[in-house]
């Protein structure tokens, strides 16, 4: 698929849903990378997903993040704040 097209709103929420679900039902926590291949009739397939993708400059999940706006700082920032929440005792004020 020509990665200039853009995708089918209804193809976009199957993506976002079985991402989702695949998350949870698996039990990753704060973040992932998750991987779909999309036929030419617009059907989603999931190839894998990496529950903990790399953070440098070159990773796939910091490159995604630029292009929806965010810093790699602000990323950073959001995935260790993320574990901040689930673990309070670490934090010492």
């Amino acid at each position: 698929m020509n990665p200039r097209l853009k995708l089918d709103k209804a193809v976009l929420n199957r993506i976002d849903s079985d991402s989702l679900k695949t998350f949870k039902m698996l039990g990753c926590r704060d973040f992932a990378r998750i991987d779909f291949r999309v036929s030419k009739d617009g059907k989603p397939y999931l190839l894998e997903i990496n529950p903990l993708p790399g953070l440098g400059d070159y990773s796939d999940l910091v490159i995604m993040a630029l292009k929806l706006g965010w810093t790699h700082e602000s990323l950073i920032v959001a995935v260790f704040n993320t574990a901040l929440e689930r673990y309070p005792k670490c934090v010492h004020a």
